[in-house]
């Protein structure tokens, strides 16, 4: 989808037709066909959160057996990941963030008890799969042709998704720049792209970006780019509708690569 804002033509990114397109190709191939997938969800609820919901629509259109595994407490989470990852009739196991009452490490220490032969969302630091956020960045990167000497910000560079992007954009023979939340984003204005996975909503003002800039919001669940911020772009990912639809899509993409 197009806009126009004061006589410059803006670029909104339709996540959604992309992974409609991706996953077309993912059912005609059949490559997850037959292929189970566990997803624990401890939010405090005791049904489907939507984006577990959604995880769970695709997953049943592309003929995997998704199941939902609903824990109360971090304790039963874990006991629920050691199950799955001993169980041979599951192929990928996946935990939804947030966990209730888990602190950033506890958080950390629960995704590396995930089997990485299993970890399909690549959130263990051991996982044998790029994390599946990643991947959609990725993906995203050949569209929107962003070349090698490009000047790429990545806002919440410390964060357990900004971490693993960081390593990935060097390892693609790129140089970020990584931000944290604390440090002066004013400077984000020298920068052509802009990444961001804070989830702080707003977090990324109009004053902070340059006019023309292109940008990639990982925030969720409402997004780390201001309005004022969204209207200096050339090319945005919108939230919700970005790079989410994309990133369930590349979750199952993952599942396929599962032996």
């Amino acid at each position: 989808m197009s806009l126009v804002y004061l006589g410059v033509v803006k670029v909104i990114f339709d996540g959604k037709k992309q992974a409609e397109r991706e996953a077309l190709f993912l059912e005609e191939n059949e490559r997850v066909l037959g292929k189970s997938l566990v997803i624990f969800q401890c939010d405090g609820r005791t049904d489907e959160s939507a984006y577990v919901r959604l995880k769970k629509e695709m997953g049943e259109r592309l003929g995997v057996m998704v199941s939902v595994d609903f824990r109360s407490q971090t304790s039963d989470l874990r006991e629920g990941i050691i199950a799955a990852n001993e169980d041979e009739t599951v192929d990928g196991i996946l935990v939804q963030l947030p966990v209730l009452g888990a602190t950033k490490d506890e958080v950390g220490q629960i995704l590396s008890s995930i089997n990485p032969e299993k970890d399909v969302d690549g959130l263990n630091p051991k996982s044998r799969f790029i994390p599946a956020v990643i991947r959609a960045v990725e993906r995203l990167m050949e569209i929107f042709k962003i070349k090698e000497d490009d000047r790429i910000a990545v806002v919440g560079d410390k964060g357990a998704v900004g971490v693993r992007l960081m390593e990935r954009l060097k390892v693609l023979g790129l140089s970020p720049k990584g931000f944290d939340q604390g440090d002066n984003l004013k400077k984000l204005k020298d920068f052509e792209m802009v990444i961001s996975a804070t989830g702080v909503r707003g977090l990324i003002t109009g004053e902070m970006v340059a006019e023309g800039f292109t940008g990639i919001d990982l925030g969720h669940p409402k997004g780390d780019f201001s309005p004022e911020a969204v209207a200096k772009a050339s090319l945005i990912t919108p939230v919700p509708g970005g790079v989410g639809p994309m990133t369930i899509v590349a979750l199952y993409e993952n599942l396929g690569d599962v032996v």
